[in-house]
């Protein structure tokens, strides 16, 4: 049989293609929205991180590399996410490549992060609360950069989404955030350079929660 994604001769029955790393049979699936239990979906994130631990860990190592680069940052972030949805989907392994190739994207992600660049800014001036305020901004629109990276969905059309899917699924989004951020400074606290090894795991975390929820067509 050939593999779907390479067209590579692969044997009959084969669950993943070894040419590609394309997962053919038994895909990881997200658990479907309102079924939600995040020991499942944590344990599905788990499961894709372990099947691809060699690839992430480059993949992560190169984006840490050249992610420090001003403005053309955003889309290297574009391409890391990309990367890790489409291994989470079962279409190919994680390559360091994929960080050159989400460029579309980069017009509106550029906005959306501009303006919560901004809206932190101001309110990090509010004594006390306004630290807090940015806490739980950069918690509100996460789901919302996921959208534009993924979908290329305009800027406004991605909060209004963010909005909408959190106050659907609150909790889940909530467990997934600080876990997913948990598992990240876990590796920052490992000299550091635990965070190649982490911080795919932790974004992961992430996308499991953006598969049950994300919109089934275009906005």
């Amino acid at each position: 049989m050939q593999c779907p994604f390479c067209k590579e001769e692969i044997i009959d029955g084969a669950i993943k293609c070894k040419h590609c790393g394309s997962m053919i049979g038994d895909v990881p699936q997200p658990c479907p929205a309102g079924q939600a239990d995040f020991s499942a979906m944590f344990g599905v994130a788990v499961r894709i991180w372990k099947e691809n631990l060699a690839d992430l860990v480059i993949l992560t190592l190169v984006f840490l590399l050249v992610v420090w680069i001003p403005i053309a940052n955003i889309g290297f972030i574009a391409g890391y996410t990309r990367s890790l949805l489409k291994v989470a989907r079962g279409r190919g392994k994680p390559l360091a490549g994929d960080l050159f190739n989400a460029w579309d994207c980069f017009g509106n992600l550029f906005l959306f992060f501009f303006i919560n660049i901004i809206a932190g800014v101001v309110l990090h001036c509010v004594p006390f609360f306004g630290s807090l305020a940015s806490i739980a901004l950069g918690f509100v629109v996460l789901p919302g950069a996921l959208l534009i990276i993924d979908r290329g969905t305009g800027t406004m059309d991605a909060y209004k989404w963010c909005f909408a899917t959190i106050q659907a699924d609150f909790v889940n989004w909530l467990l997934a955030y600080l876990v997913g951020n948990v598992v990240l400074f876990c590796g920052v606290v490992a000299l550091f350079i635990g965070i190649i090894f982490t911080a795919p795991l932790g974004q992961l975390i992430f996308i499991q929660q953006y598969e049950r929820m994300k919109p089934a067509g275009n906005l």
